[in-house]
């Protein structure tokens, strides 16, 4: 959806959405003389160091050294682009914003009505689950109660053929947007008949809590045991996550952990775990894992036990690759489901298990494991072979290297045999060969001057992009939004998106300048920027480098960090445990450091 955003727009904003009715939102705030204060929620901290100017309308922490409006902050607390942004606060203080002339006004009156139907269908379910003593006790005996069935707007859909037909119907809703709704379908008959009868409902909620959609389970046995509404006007499936409207309000991003179900996530919720999601019914999407990248640093899999939850995890565990993501597998003892476990044994041990979660090629390979009898010489050759194809598809070559000889010294295997097989099989895909010679390439020498390497680098690609649409999108494609640490680097980044998108020729330093969303000191050091505009592409190339390695040095500063406090008091279990966690992500940071020298 586009919009017109000006001056006017966001002084409105601003005006109507009081700085700290915004920040309350997230953050505890205190009055301290003219101003207010809280633990900030970008960095942690035990002592206040945030402070709120209602006055200014600004924010500033003196820990992390984060500032900026309303803006700035949903930016940053809700991982939003800056158009995002104005749009989730405009629609949260009623600011009407004006679409562009060339936006279907008939799509977006659909798309109200959607969200419309579907918030009313909740209200009718939830409504019905008070009313219904057997679907009632149905969540009581899997031990929800009933502060967590609010939160989640547990409901229930009647055993009847058509009570929320005719209850949409009476809102002035008309059986073919309902149809299309995925709320009702139309038998052969041509009658209507609800879509959802006699199951538990949950509805499906985006972080911006518009009611998208909705799953249903039986009571009983009965099949199919879920039913979920097919792809929408406002809901697809493999775009989604289902709890994204809380974890991107409470939880401190700091984990994410991807189960299979619904009371996966309500009954971690419960115990107090707030930070887990599950996808919709479907296999893993690419779309999905950009999603549990922007609410979740460290990203776990929690699927079920059996042979499919572990056929669903190797499937979501390529599919986070693919976005630089190295997930860690917890495999829960028993075989049991998250909701299972946690009712067995409790949130402390299931925390524990997270911290021993296997590292995901560690996984792969003792899953394939399983399928040999090792004692046999048949049995360690067909089990090699395999551990071997797993090694040949990962792409870091020190990675891969420490793998080989692990799983060599591990089973009593020669090491030269494994790294031959796995050369074999690289040779035998030349697109990965060429993948793999890439890699390989010998990056250009960095200036030895270069003092704050990151806010430099930063600046200068963002000058590099604005330089033409050509070096955009070859940016663009190495680079998103959200990685830039500096917010006015985003901010200009997300406007240049908007205007290449859509072929408006503006000069966007002026329109920055003038809508007030860059500070002038800023804004100076920018135009002082020199670029060597023959050998753009590879300059580039080189400051995405150093970005990219200045933010291994600084996770592992963190670790170090951490690791240091907790060396210098008296070690309970638990400090242990996160020390050896704490370990092994720094060796994997010291390997990829290694590899971008």
């Amino acid at each position: 959806m586009s919009y017109i955003i000006n001056d006017e727009v966001l002084n409105e904003i601003r005006d109507r959405a009081d700085i700290v009715d915004v920040i309350s939102g997230y953050v505890d705030l205190k009055k301290s003389g003219s101003n207010y204060t809280g633990l900030c929620p970008f960095h942690g901290e035990k002592t206040p160091s945030f402070s709120v100017s209602e006055q200014k309308k600004i924010f500033h922490c003196f820990g992390c050294g984060v500032g900026g409006d309303q803006i700035t902050f949903i930016m940053k607390r809700e991982n939003l682009g800056f158009r995002e942004a104005v749009k989730f606060l405009a629609d949260k203080y009623n600011v009407e914003l004006q679409q562009n002339s060339n936006v279907n006004k008939e799509l977006v009156e659909k798309k109200k009505r959607a969200y419309s139907a579907n918030k009313e269908t909740a209200k009718f379910y939830f409504n019905n689950l008070r009313k219904t003593q057997r679907a009632y006790r149905y969540l009581a005996n899997r031990g929800l109660d009933s502060k967590t069935i609010t939160k989640f707007a547990i409901g229930y859909a009647e055993d009847s053929w058509d009570s929320l037909y005719k209850h949409l119907k009476s809102l002035n809703f008309n059986d073919s947007e309902l149809e299309e709704f995925n709320l009702i379908t139309k038998t052969k008959n041509g009658n209507y008949i609800d879509r959802f009868r006699n199951r538990i409902m949950f509805p499906i909620i985006d972080y911006k809590s518009r009611v998208i959609g909705f799953g249903g389970r039986v009571l009983d046995d009965s099949l199919p045991k879920y039913l979920n509404t097919r792809d929408t006007i406002v809901f697809n499936k493999g775009k989604n996550l289902y709890n994204l409207n809380l974890i991107s309000k409470e939880s401190d991003r700091k984990k994410i952990i991807l189960v299979e179900g619904y009371l996966d996530v309500i009954s971690l919720y419960q115990s107090g775990i707030n930070y887990s999601v599950a996808s919709l019914g479907t296999a893993l999407t690419e779309d999905q894992a950009e999603l549990i990248k922007r609410y979740g640093e460290e990203v776990y899999i929690c699927y079920d036990g059996d042979n499919a939850g572990f056929k669903a995890a190797s499937r979501a565990i390529d599919v986070l690759i693919t976005k630089n993501i190295s997930p860690k597998i917890v495999n829960l003892r028993d075989g049991l489901d998250p909701d299972d476990y946690i009712k067995k044994y409790g949130k402390f041990n299931f925390e524990v298990e997270l911290k021993e979660g296997y590292n995901y090629l560690d996984y792969k390979i003792l899953k394939v494991k399983e399928n040999f009898n090792l004692d046999t010489s048949e049995g360690l050759s067909g089990f090699t072979s395999e551990a071997a194809k797993i090694l040949s598809r990962v792409k870091n070559p020190i990675e891969q290297d420490v793998y080989i000889d692990k799983v060599a010294r591990q089973y009593g295997v020669s090491k030269d045999a494994i790294s031959s097989y796995v050369s074999i099989l690289l040779n035998n895909n030349r697109f990965k060969l060429k993948e793999t010679n890439i890699n390989r390439e010998v990056p250009i020498q960095k200036d030895s001057k270069f003092i704050e390497a990151r806010q430099k680098a930063e600046m200068q690609i963002i000058r590099y992009a604005i330089e033409s649409e050509s070096n955009f999108e070859f940016i663009l494609n190495r680079i998103k939004p959200h990685e830039f640490k500096s917010m006015n680097c985003r901010i200009i980044f997300e406007e240049l998106n908007y205007c290449f998108e859509n072929h408006e020729d503006v000069d966007i330093i002026n329109s920055l300048e003038e809508k007030k969303l860059i500070d002038d000191l800023f804004m100076n050091k920018l135009k002082s920027v020199k670029i060597d505009i023959v050998n753009s592409e590879r300059v580039i190339e080189e400051l995405i480098s150093t970005i990219n390695k200045e933010q291994l040095e600084f996770d592992r500063n963190e670790i170090l960090q951490e690791i240091h406090s907790l060396d210098k008091k008296t070690l309970a279990n638990e400090d242990i445990l996160r020390i050896k966690e704490l370990i092994n992500k720094l060796n994997e940071l010291n390997t990829k450091l290694k590899i971008s020298q």
